[in-house]
């Protein structure tokens, strides 16, 4: 910055409107930090107006003052373009959102499972390795019996699904994993919760959404993955 843009930020040259003056002088140590386009060119244009007539202004030191009025134009310019970007990974991020709408999605930390309106049940679980065979047990959440054994066979390591079709519409179930490998060891199984998403929330710092059958909203970043799908 050159001694006449300086003496006009401080105050010190007369001519400039009291806007400008307020807006450079108001941030105290800051400086030139507050400034925008309207700012620089108010400031230039009086400093042209109140340069001394046997010492004007160096073109050199003019040339400098339109190059940082450049940057400030580009930086307002980035800026718009930022808010931009962000507003459309918003529109992005609920479009993505909306798909989840009527989808069954697996919950990390839980072993649950809803039955639909039809009464029947999606449910899914991770295996830390292949499995030759695998046994869902789906539970009485009164009783403790198990109501329905699923087995399954030739299962990779990471997400399976399992389904059942003879469920109470609206009871929410327990449900058990046991695997196997080829070798005959034990596999270990991660159970999930899991529901129907009938509403999502993007409101919030951290995006939840709501599954039929779950009382209290799960974060998006809680769901492990969409059951069949």
């Amino acid at each position: 910055m050159n001694s006449a843009t300086a003496a006009i930020a401080a105050g010190s040259v007369t001519g400039v409107p009291s806007s400008s003056t307020a807006s450079t002088t108001s941030s105290g140590s800051a400086g030139l930090n507050g400034l925008n386009q309207q700012d620089f060119i108010q400031l230039i244009v009086a400093q042209l107006q109140n340069q001394d007539p046997t010492q004007p202004t160096n073109p050199q030191d003019l040339a400098t003052e339109f190059a940082d009025l450049a940057s400030v134009n580009g930086i307002d310019t980035l800026d718009t373009k930022v808010s931009q970007i962000q507003a459309g990974g918003q529109a992005s991020q609920l479009a993505q959102a909306a798909t989840l709408i009527g989808k069954s999605v697996a919950i990390t930390g839980g072993d649950t499972v809803t039955a639909s309106s039809n009464g029947s049940i999606n449910g899914a679980f991770s295996l830390g390795g292949p499995a030759t065979s695998a046994a869902v047990s789906i539970i009485d959440p009164t009783t403790g019996a198990v109501v329905k054994s699923i087995d399954l066979s030739n299962l990779p390591a990471g997400s399976n699904n399992f389904s059942w079709s003879s469920g109470t519409a609206g009871t929410t179930y327990k449900y058990a994993v046991s695997a196997v490998s080829s070798t005959g060891a034990p596999v270990t199984a991660t159970t999930y919760g899991s529901g129907t998403v009938n509403a999502v929330n993007l409101s919030t710092t951290n995006p939840t959404v709501s599954l039929t059958g779950v009382s209290t909203p799960v974060p998006v970043s809680s769901i492990a993955s969409i059951i069949g799908g």
